[in-house]
């Protein structure tokens, strides 16, 4: 096994938060993950008597990778929540992927609404362990092992599995892109509508997206009337400018951008886990 597999297998700790009103599922879960091999960081194991309890929380969460958050009732009423959720956006750019698990039906608060989610309602055993089954996978991701086609060909597949149909690219021009990709959805009226994207996958290693990225891939779709928004999938994280840049781009550009910062994309994979053991389990001899 070389360097880059024995780091791919090491697990990152993760972070467990929740509401005292759900400390025994908390428990359960906890359990569960540690049963999966997850390096879970609770706080009833490792906060003294006597400590900061809100210092410990950000000390915690500043050593973790992963952040799961159980979404309840009275997790989303804590007084809490906001003072969490501030630390979450601040730690972002640190690359902390934030894992909010439902576990009953609540007001999710509209500044986490657009995170995917697992769905833990049913509280089941089976439910607790599939859960467990899909983190156990966090120390399989390691976007070192993957060369720049790889990546691309991971995100591609990504796409298709989340309901997106691959377009063949215009090879007569200039491509500029990776993929060219179609979501058909319908309206509120219940016509079919579809949108097309055009892709650029970025894998970096020690550097992050630029706005010549964005830019270049902006004028793909000026320059193709067929498209009409514009993807861009990263392992990294994109700078504050950047990041300001694209959530404005339709408004300055007239073309709709949407970003997939690293962050994002791990949360995505945790949910097709077949992927993960395809591209990263001893992924530079699997990967096809």
């Amino acid at each position: 096994m070389n360097d880059l597999q024995t780091e791919t297998l090491a697990q990152p700790p993760v972070f467990l938060n929740y509401s005292i009103s759900d400390h025994d599922l908390a428990q359960t879960l906890a359990k569960e993950l540690r049963s999966a091999g997850v390096n879970v960081w609770i706080d009833v194991d490792k906060i003294e008597p006597g400590q900061n309890w809100r210092e410990s929380i950000r000390t915690g969460l500043t050593a973790s990778s992963y952040f799961i958050f159980l979404l309840s009732q009275s997790s989303v009423q804590s007084a809490w929540l906001n003072d969490e959720i501030t630390m979450l956006q601040e730690l972002q750019s640190r690359n902390i992927t934030f894992l909010p698990v439902l576990i009953e039906d609540c007001q999710i608060p509209e500044s986490i609404s657009h995170y995917q989610y697992y769905d833990l309602r049913d509280r089941k055993e089976n439910s607790l362990k599939q859960l467990a089954a899909n983190l156990s996978e966090i120390g399989k991701i390691n976007f070192k092992v993957l060369s720049p086609q790889l990546f691309e060909k991971l995100i591609v597949e990504l796409l298709q599995q989340l309901g997106f149909i691959t377009l063949p690219l215009d090879s007569s021009q200039d491509q500029g892109v990776d993929a060219v990709v179609k979501y058909r959805q319908k309206d509120p009226f219940g016509a079919e509508c579809q949108d097309i994207y055009a892709v650029e996958a970025k894998l970096y290693r020690n550097s992050r997206v630029d706005l010549s990225s964005l830019r270049q891939l902006v004028s793909y779709v000026h320059n193709h009337p067929k498209v009409n928004k514009g993807l861009l999938v990263t392992n990294s994280n994109l700078t504050s400018v950047t990041l300001d840049w694209a959530k404005n781009a339709q408004k300055t550009t007239g073309i709709p951008l949407r970003v997939i910062e690293g962050t994002e994309l791990k949360r995505l994979l945790l949910q097709h886990t077949d992927l993960i053991n395809k591209y990263f389990w001893d992924g530079l001899s699997h990967a096809v």
